[in-house]
Parts: structure tokens; C-alpha cells; sequence
């Protein structure tokens, strides 16, 4: 089985946007994806505008619950996917034997509006589909 990883701050938007599409979307059985946060405070439920948005695009993350990065193995995962520049640098600070983090730009939605909730995760939604897309 082959993993990816998504990683944001607290995981419980983007990250868990991702790995909701990235899973609804894959067609490869022996390929999955998973998130987890830099500061995520473990257990936590995805923030509520997450889920809905998630949820008026088919998708369910209501059963996501929030990890931290040190409750991972870095060397689990076949790719790693930042949700943004500071947070590649904290991955990559925390697991400097990982050779390969992508960094994806998906300003953080935490807090904000429904329509920023929806612009991520349309940024998210296209580049999960062209990701999907680039892996043999």
C-alpha cells in the first residue's frame, strides 16, 4: 500500500479537505491518503465549515479527527503534500530525513467565511485532480 500525507497547521481543514477528496476521488486501491497537522492538537474534529463544505460536495470528513506530525512516521508515506509554505518548513524541520515535500499554496481558511472555505477548497479540489492524475 502506498500512502500520501497531507499536512496543514491544525488539521482540521485543509488537510482533512484533501485527504476527503483525494480519497473520494482515487481510483487505486493500493493507494491512500491521510493528514495530519505541524501544531494539531490530537482528537480534535474538523472545523464545522470544513465539514459542511466538504459534505455540499459529497464528501463526509465528519469522522476526521485531528493528529499531530509526532504521531506519525514520516517514512510511512510515499509523498508528502504542505498546504503551504510555513508548514512545508515545519514538516520538514521536524522530519529532515524526508527528502521530498511538495508545497501546495491554500491560504488557511480556519476561522473565515463560507466563502473562503469554499476557495480553498476549490484549490483544493484541482490540484488533489491534477496530483491524481501525475501519479503512476
Amino acid at each position: 500500500m502506498r500512502k500520501i500525507l497531507f499536512v496543514c497547521f491544525g488539521n482540521l481543514c485543509r488537510s482533512p479537505m484533501a485527504e476527503g477528496f483525494f480519497n473520494a476521488r482515487n481510483t487505486d486501491a493500493a493507494l491512500v491518503a491521510e493528514s495530519a497537522g505541524v501544531g494539531a492538537l490530537d482528537g480534535k474534529p474538523p472545523s464545522p465549515p470544513a465539514v459542511a463544505e466538504m459534505k455540499r460536495r459529497g464528501i463526509d470528513i465528519l469522522r476526521h479527527r485531528a493528529r499531530n506530525i509526532s504521531s506519525i512516521a514520516a517514512a510511512d508515506y510515499d509523498m508528502v503534500v504542505a498546504l503551504d509554505k510555513e508548514v512545508a518548513a515545519l514538516f520538514s524541520a521536524a522530519f529532515p530525513e524526508y527528502p521530498d515535500t511538495r508545497t501546495w499554496i491554500v491560504p488557511d481558511p480556519y476561522g473565515g467565511s463560507t466563502e473562503e472555505y469554499r476557495e480553498a477548497a476549490d484549490m483544493i479540489s484541482v490540484r488533489v485532480e491534477k496530483l491524481i492524475h501525475s501519479i503512476p
